[in-house]
């Protein structure tokens, strides 16, 4: 290994470790109550050695989404791809966040809850990057559903339409159940497939009023 590989890997170390330590912190102490020299001590660095590998709070949190989105998006390319219907592809959508979920619950968390508080605070550069991991993600999603569509199978509505409710729907529970699942006597996955159902019975029925409906709702 040369040195200029070796000195290329130890810095892909540290910032791994900037990261792990951010992310804990974050979970922790949520997002604004965390501060670059809170991550700092965590990992042992100054605050000076953060700032030679990242630039600012809001870009440590972009590259911890990042470690997370790639590969869910990956895995749920993957895990929709087989399916034969469009249905069997929500379901296998569903199924993957929901295993993400399990596997990895800090993702949840920083994606769909601490989100808020650091959206506001971004520079443009950076929003368009989170917003982009995100489109990426989402357009999975519309992609077979606008397929299913050219097809016949499902209601013919805008992707992006069915993509926004079903998401609401699904991410909404997963919401309550983080917030107020100790009053329910149900679980979140009883929740998510009682959820699921709704959605699939509405986007799978052709007949009556369809599109029209939707011809002239708003981008998201």
């Amino acid at each position: 290994m040369t040195r200029r590989s070796r000195m290329a890997l130890e810095r892909l170390a540290r910032m791994e470790l900037i990261l792990d330590s951010a992310e804990k912190l974050f979970v922790e102490k949520g997002y604004a109550a965390t501060s670059i020299n809170d991550i700092a001590a965590e990992a042992d660095f100054s605050r000076t050695s953060i700032y030679q590998y990242f630039s600012s709070k809001e870009e440590i949190y972009l590259h911890i989404l990042e470690r997370y989105t790639e590969p869910l998006t990956e895995r749920l390319e993957q895990a929709t791809a087989d399916a034969p219907t469009v249905p069997d592809k929500i379901r296998a959508f569903l199924d993957e966040l929901r295993k993400m979920k399990s596997e990895k619950s800090n993702f949840f968390e920083l994606y769909f809850i601490q989100r808020s508080q650091v959206e506001p605070r971004l520079p443009d550069d950076l929003r368009t990057q989170l917003n982009a991991k995100r489109r990426r993600l989402e357009n999975v999603f519309r992609e077979f559903y606008r397929e299913g569509v050219e097809k016949g199978e499902i209601r013919a509505i805008r992707e992006k339409d069915a993509s926004n409710l079903f998401f609401a729907q699904i991410m909404g529970m997963m919401l309550l159940h983080e917030f107020y699942g100790n009053e329910f006597d149900v679980t979140l996955d009883e929740h998510l497939e009682m959820s699921l159902q709704l959605y699939l019975e509405f986007v799978e029925k052709l007949e009556g009023v369809q599109g029209r409906l939707w011809a002239g709702a708003g981008a998201a």
